[in-house]
């Protein structure tokens, strides 16, 4: 992808894949553009580390995001690589209400099932008022993580709401630090 994203015309060989004098037009914006790695297995570490400019697994828990950044950094260090320090991130699910129960009844039909079990889903959400999505966010800050994906579990004509209640209760956190 990187050599199609920066030359005019590829000719490749590799193990699945082979181009004859393939172009891709338009080309990116960035020249190239960072490949986030998605995935919590430990194959998805190593090819961060081998490959990606990043990481960004989703239904993953803080304990398990810290102890993935630093195996990560240990992999790209063998592979003589470096991720940043600011590359990592998750997806957090949640549902905003004025208490859990309300925001659990609202996303209840939304959550993914059959990816992780119960636990796992409780530690990686966030259902309640918007302080427990600031305090779900700060736990993956405090794990290592500095980018988000936060998707709103909620029927589709109340999405524009949820995202207006982060708007107002959660980024303006996370704006005023970075002044």
């Amino acid at each position: 992808m990187r050599l199609l994203w920066t030359q005019d015309e590829v000719t490749f060989q590799g193990d699945f894949f082979k181009l004859d004098r393939v172009s891709i037009f338009p080309k990116p914006w960035q020249t190239p553009p960072p490949i986030w790695i998605g995935g919590k297995s430990l194959a998805a570490m190593r090819r961060t580390a081998r490959l990606g400019d990043g990481w960004i697994p989703s239904f993953i828990t803080p304990d398990e995001m810290r102890t993935g950044i630093q195996t990560v950094h240990d992999l790209a260090a063998a592979a003589g690589r470096q991720v940043p320090e600011d590359h990592f991130g998750t997806l957090i699910n949640y549902a905003l209400a004025d208490s859990e129960a309300a925001a659990l009844a609202l996303a209840q039909p939304y959550v993914p099932r059959g990816r992780v079990d119960e636990s796992t889903m409780r530690q990686c959400t966030a259902f309640g008022p918007a302080g427990r999505l600031l305090e779900k966010v700060e736990e993956y800050v405090k794990a290592g993580a500095s980018k988000f994906i936060l998707r709103p579990l909620c029927p589709p004509d109340r999405m524009l709401e949820q995202l207006a209640l982060v708007a107002e209760h959660v980024c303006p956190e996370y704006h005023h630090r970075s002044d």
